[in-house]
């Protein structure tokens, strides 16, 4: 089999693969790589019948950048492919900056033809570049796992039907073809990270593991089945009430249940139940942190651990609203005082629910005297990132009915008085069902 027909039936098989797309945007650079893949589309757009459209990306950080453009425009005029060349201004000079305003394009470029698959011409040197940039970073699976060949940006598809050949291959195809192609002279500078890789580590590698690339290849397949699985028990462990809530302003893992997960998979639930990003480092500390700690995440987040939760919080929340009261007939029921409570109609007819103002006080049902409402969440073990945030029933600055923790003494409901069951629904911090639980046993 010729070079250009193993590639052909490679994007062929990887296009049935990505679920047959219809309409399809290539990411076209002009150079060998990209070429090939338009090509390759290009003859499998007019087999299989979907709609093929070009985008090339103009960082204008070159003085050749615009024959790169001119090039590309010519290619794909007479491949009667539609081809929007994008332009874009880069802040800064990181190769990081450069990527992030060449995807922006490259959506918007999706956008306007419609599409939402981008083909991407990443092949198997590309893949093995990322694993060891990742390794010299110290990544774990998700990291080393590096580019899929689908993968999700927002709404768009990333396929990557090249991942799996090599730049040999790929260049004796489009000899065969005649295909031409340009080159970006700053591909030969090792002052970029990925070029120190790609000519001056992979070779040494190479000389001694001709098979390396392939294996490194096949190391981050496996390493992206063992991701999706971390993930998808993270999820699932995160998707229990009886272990975690993720509801702003009040994010909680419920300790006991973190800390008998395996080391692995806590990472991963710490890094998705976390509102902002964490990198390896953090994770670690974050893992570490005991009842009573408190310490910084990035973007001005904070995490505190209290007795039984960790406590995830951004830096700002927007001002929550407490839930509603649902009313009906007293049948003699006192309710639960948690969700459910029964009350003078006199003395609810007076209330307001909100949550805690300075001044706040409670007489609690049964006790001798008042306490200030900071007293009364102490006494109740209620976590302090909790407090502000509990559903309160008022009449002025004396609770009635703090939801969730307890009543006060004027929530009394006596034989003969005339009175209502309230029920409240919304949300309420905290995790008192199993607070209930663990007083029972």
């Amino acid at each position: 089999m010729n070079d250009w027909v193993f590639l052909l039936e490679t994007v062929a098989r990887s296009w049935r693969d990505a679920g047959r797309p219809g309409r399809v945007t290539a990411a076209v650079s002009g150079g060998a790589d990209s070429m090939a893949l338009l090509w390759a589309l290009h003859e499998l757009s007019h087999g299989e019948g979907f709609f093929l459209s070009a985008a090339h990306v103009d960082h204008g950080l070159r003085e050749t950048s615009g024959r790169d453009a001119d090039f590309v425009t010519r290619m794909c005029a007479d491949l009667d492919v539609p081809c929007k060349i994008c332009r874009v201004q880069v802040n800064g000079k990181s190769e990081d900056a450069a990527r992030q305003a060449r995807y922006a394009a490259l959506e918007e470029a999706c956008q306007e033809f419609g599409t939402d698959v981008l083909a991407l011409a990443h092949h198997q040197r590309d893949q093995a570049e990322t694993v060891l940039l990742h390794l010299f970073r110290g990544s774990g699976a998700s990291g080393l796992a590096a580019m899929a060949e689908t993968g999700r940006r927002d709404q768009l598809l990333l396929w990557r039907p090249l991942l799996t050949v090599s730049p040999e291959i790929i260049r004796g195809a489009l000899t065969e073809k005649n295909i031409p192609w340009v080159e970006d002279e700053t591909n030969a500078r090792d002052d970029y990270q990925r070029n120190y890789v790609r000519h001056q580590v992979l070779p040494v590698i190479a000389a001694r593991f001709p098979q390396a690339e392939e294996a490194m290849g096949r190391t981050a397949r496996i390493l992206a089945d063992e991701d999706d699985y971390f993930r998808t028990e993270a999820k699932r462990f995160l998707a229990s009430p009886d272990n975690a809530c993720l509801i702003s302003p009040c994010r909680w893992i419920w300790l006991a249940a973190l800390e008998s997960l395996h080391p692995a998979l806590r990472r991963y639930v710490l890094r998705m139940a976390c509102p902002v990003k964490l990198d390896a480092e953090t994770t670690e500390a974050l893992a570490r942190l005991s009842p009573g700690q408190k310490m910084n995440l990035p973007e001005n987040g904070r995490a505190e651990c209290s007795q039984e939760y960790l406590h995830l919080l951004p830096e700002k929340v927007e001002d929550p609203t407490p839930g509603r009261l649902a009313v009906t007939s007293w049948r003699g029921e006192t309710g639960d005082g948690k969700r459910i409570q029964a009350m003078r109609r006199s003395m609810y007819e007076q209330c307001e629910l909100r949550f805690l103002r300075p001044g706040d006080r409670i007489h609690p049902l049964g006790s001798k005297g008042t306490k200030s409402m900071q007293d009364y969440f102490v006494d109740k073990k209620v976590p302090r990132p909790f407090r502000k945030y509990i559903p309160l029933l008022c009449i002025g600055n004396r609770v009635v009915w703090a939801v969730g923790v307890g009543v006060g003494e004027e929530a009394r409901v006596n034989p003969g008085d005339e009175a209502v069951l309230l029920r409240y629904e919304g949300f309420i911090p905290g995790h008192f069902s199993l607070n209930e639980q663990s007083q029972k046993e």
